[in-house]
């Protein structure tokens, strides 16, 4: 009897979140085994190369090797929505203007 009770209640949280987040629905099948959900995304998806240089600069060159993203910078440490985008590159930096923004790890998509 418990148990019942127990599997009623957890699919009743499961279908409560799909109803607030609905675009995590579904979000296992769009990636077709890829758990970060690239695999869906076209164009250019991390610049690894870019981890320790200006934080403006490589916006710009995100925007211009991969014109589907737009690159957003962030301060390292703040808080993220979770969800998945193919059309964003947050690019984490330390330090403030006006002095130099130098990206903390290497941008990709999502």
């Amino acid at each position: 009897m418990h148990r019942v009770i127990l599997a009623g209640s957890v699919l009743a949280c499961a279908t409560a979140f799909t109803a607030l987040f609905p675009a995590t629905a579904g979000a296992a099948e769009a990636g077709a085994g890829d758990p970060t959900g690239t695999a869906q995304c076209q164009g250019k998806q991390s610049w690894p190369e870019l981890a320790g240089a200006d934080a403006h600069t490589a916006e710009r060159v995100i925007e211009r090797e991969n014109p589907r993203v737009d690159a957003v910078l962030v301060p390292k440490g703040s808080y993220v929505t979770m969800d998945f985008r193919c059309d964003r590159v947050r690019v984490f930096h330390e330090g403030d203007d006006p002095a130099p923004l130098i990206v903390a790890r290497a941008p990709q998509v999502g």
